[in-house]
């Protein structure tokens, strides 16, 4: 792994000191080779040929050394600006968000375990406010090659390799497992991979929701609540302070729980135990985060959800009608129907809304109803109706974890439209997974069943980056 800043400042510091010491003990030598000569009467126009190779030979060590000290000298004067750059960066961004071009979310590579995105991202860079450390894995990051899990995963290394000696992979330790009613802690590098499997797999996270591993239970993320303004005076006025305003994130560890049952014969004889393990464990943390991200907290309405909060962690509608209602849009009795005229409207008007507080939104995330129902409209003509470009430019991910229902006279067919920048969607990790085996209740099924426990929560750092559509006709 390369070395951080501070690191790589460290050793340099270490190497010019012992350059230096070597610069004075080959001084010394000399003094002490040319003392000893003027002691006997010589002195170094009268040195042998071998006493003049040696004087030439420590003296040619004392320049290298002295030309190590100088390159010394210059790489750490690189390395202090850039840690220099760093810390003013890091303070910033321990109090607000410094954001670059609007994020794309982009399209992932589907295999398990792949993160590979298809266009570039830049978007918010998130710290933690207690370390201002990095909060968020890169997109193009695994998880376990994150700093805060790295450092976990250095401190727990003697019990994760006795786990891993033991059982040599995770379909390993499930088959041990089966013949014991336990539970127990997966090592890092299988969990990470699991976790990496479910981001390729959720739509909020595709769509560029930022993933927080959380080595608490509470983790802090700073985020900027306030923006400061700016304004024009006449020479020699006061000028009008306007401070930006500041507050924390915070996310609370919640727990989710998921069921994985099997024939005791395949889990003893299969031979992709930990891909068909991994893959389901992924897809039932990956469609439930999916689905708390979205609703959590939403306990009345069309939708016929109830994710009380707690124990679930609250999501984008559920904030928004806390705490930004007027960014819930549609909500009529009977749902909304497109018009003929103006197709798009309630989707442009969902997209629009977020930009009248300074937000870009990123993405727009929709059932497959939904989807098919724009899809499937066509002019007088019989053509595809075009879809608007600003639109087009959006990422967009079908989610069927966007029920359709009935609202009203919308018999079967309402549904919601979530529109946001999902960069300020931040789903927080915590670290350990745990996995417990279940060997009595299915017995006399000849089933075992492994249930893993995920802990995690869900936090909008900036609300009005988000709008909702709620009840929008879907296809039938």
């Amino acid at each position: 792994m390369p070395d951080t800043i501070p690191e790589a400042i460290s050793k340099a510091e270490v190497e010019k000191k012992n350059a230096e010491r070597e610069v004075d003990d080959l001084s010394r030598q000399v003094k002490r080779f040319l003392s000893a000569l003027e002691a006997k009467g010589g002195d170094e126009a009268t040195m042998t040929a071998e006493q003049q190779a040696r004087t030439d030979d420590l003296l040619a060590k004392r320049r290298k050394a002295q030309a190590r000290i100088s390159e010394l000298d210059g790489k750490l004067e690189a390395l202090r600006e850039v840690q220099a750059e760093e810390d003013e960066y890091q303070r910033q961004a321990s109090v607000t968000v410094t954001t670059g071009a609007v994020r794309g979310a982009g399209d992932y590579d589907h295999r398990p375990g792949q993160l590979t995105p298809t266009r570039a991202t830049g978007g918010p860079q998130w710290v933690r406010a207690h370390d201002r450390r990095p909060a968020t894995v890169g997109r193009s990051q695994r998880f376990a090659d994150h700093p805060v899990v790295a450092d976990y995963t250095s401190a727990n290394s003697a019990r994760e390799q006795a786990v891993i000696g033991q059982h040599g992979d995770l379909g390993q330790m499930v088959r041990a497992m089966t013949t014991t009613s336990g539970s127990a802690i997966v090592p890092t590098v299988w969990a990470g991979d699991i976790i990496d499997r479910a981001r390729n797999l959720s739509a909020v996270l595709r769509a560029g929701a930022e993933m927080v591993p959380m080595d608490a239970k509470q983790v802090q993320i700073g985020r900027l609540t306030g923006d400061p303004t700016a304004a024009f005076r006449s020479e020699g006025s006061t000028i009008t302070p306007s401070d930006p305003t500041f507050d924390n994130v915070t996310l609370d560890a919640k727990t989710l729980s998921t069921l994985v049952v099997g024939s005791l014969q395949w889990f003893q004889d299969g031979t992709n135990v930990t891909e068909v393990v991994s893959n389901a464990i992924a897809q039932a943390i990956a469609t439930q985060v999916d689905y708390v991200s979205l609703f959590g907290g939403v306990t009345a309405g069309g939708e016929g959800i109830s994710l009380a909060t707690p124990p679930n962690p609250r999501g984008i509608l559920a904030t928004l009608l806390a705490v930004a209602s007027s960014s819930v849009l549609g909500s009529g009795a009977n749902g909304t129907t497109q018009t003929a005229a103006s197709f798009w409207r309630e989707v442009q008007s969902t997209v629009f809304f977020p930009q009248t507080f300074n937000e870009m939104p990123n993405a727009l995330l929709w059932n497959a109803k939904l989807a098919q129902q724009y899809v499937d409209a066509y002019d007088t003509t019989n053509q595809p109706l075009q879809m608007p470009a600003n639109i087009g430019e959006l990422s967009r991910f079908v989610t069927n974890q966007i029920p359709s229902f009935t609202q009203g006279t919308m018999t079967g067919r309402a549904t919601d439209l979530f529109v946001g920048d999902f960069t300020q969607l931040l789903v927080g990790q915590r670290l350990d997974l745990t996995v417990q085996t279940l060997t009595e209740r299915y017995a006399e099924n000849g089933q075992i069943g492994i249930v893993a426990h995920w802990r995690g929560d869900v936090g909008l750092a900036r609300p009005r980056a988000f709008a909702v559509y709620r009840y929008l006709q879907g296809a039938a």
